[in-house]
């Protein structure tokens, strides 16, 4: 489907398209997810405005996320590897990291409507 915001997404358990990030100097390939229980639900306005904002402000967003990221681990550059960035139906909106330290685990960073990192399990 081509989405007047977001461009080219599938649905595919919600609707996704790649992008790419850079944090801490570093391109990541990641998932853009725009959550969506069916096709037929589509694409809510609040998950539009909220990436219409993220990317008016992409770079001081991910720059926040490093901030966040410096506060909360001591090698978060090698400890954490972006994988997802999700809106949820309502806009909120964060950046889902891998954690290379405990696999089992990994963190959000919520940068919307509140900035803050916890566990995934928590924030999923």
């Amino acid at each position: 489907m081509k989405d007047a915001i977001f461009g080219e997404v599938v649905f595919d358990i919600g609707w996704k398209a790649e992008r790419k990030i850079i944090l801490f100097g570093i391109e990541y390939n990641i998932t853009l997810k725009i959550k969506a229980y069916r096709a037929e639900d589509g694409i809510t306005e609040e998950q539009r405005e909220a990436y219409k904002k993220y990317t008016a402000n992409q770079t001081e967003r991910l720059a926040r996320c490093e901030q966040l990221l410096i506060e909360y681990s001591s090698n978060p550059q090698k400890q954490f590897v972006p994988i997802d960035l999700l809106f949820e139906r309502d806009g909120s909106y964060a950046l889902l990291c891998n954690d290379n330290e405990e696999p089992d685990e990994g963190i959000a960073i919520c940068l919307s409507p509140s900035e803050v990192i916890m566990l995934q399990d928590d924030y999923l």
